[in-house]
């Protein structure tokens, strides 16, 4: 499989969409913690606020699980909420109480350093890492963070 991406909305053309809801973008409606998908399979995984929705218990299950499925020099993207952004935007007035609790009520709540620390606990190493703020096949939202990762290929 080349490309999957996991969001309710498609954002990334080329890819198989990923959800536990129906939608009408979605493709394969499935738990994320354990997508069915042949490990060692997938080129590429867009996972766009899927770890924001999952119950903090469960992040590294979902991480883990995607990690599996990708292929060696596999890529994932990780795509989620910047909540040291946002929390300075509320902070600094430039964010209402409303539109926070609204656009940004999550289970989990992500920053830079704590992404690029699970990917290395799944088996991304930093060195493997890279940190986005253009150049995407979508549109990257100015309170997105995006960090990618290859996984590593094992001789």
């Amino acid at each position: 499989m080349k490309k999957i991406q996991i969001s309710p909305v498609k954002k990334v053309e080329d890819a198989i969409v990923i959800w536990p809801e129906a939608t009408p973008d979605v493709d394969i409606v499935q738990d994320l913690i354990d997508i069915k998908i042949k490990p060692n399979s997938v080129k590429a995984i867009y996972s766009f606020d899927s770890l924001g929705f999952s119950d903090p218990k469960d992040v590294l299950k979902v991480l883990n699980n995607y990690f599996d499925m990708l292929e060696p020099n596999g890529e994932l993207y990780i795509i989620e909420n910047d909540h040291d952004y946002i929390a300075r935007a509320f902070l600094g007035g430039d964010l209402p109480i409303e539109e926070m609790n609204l656009s940004f009520n999550r289970s989990t709540y992500l920053n830079s350093n704590e992404v690029s620390r699970l990917l290395e606990k799944v088996g991304i190493p930093e060195k493997n890492q890279r940190v986005w703020n253009q150049g995407m096949k979508f549109k990257k939202e100015h309170y997105q963070l995006i960090i990618s990762g290859k996984k590593p290929v094992i001789k």
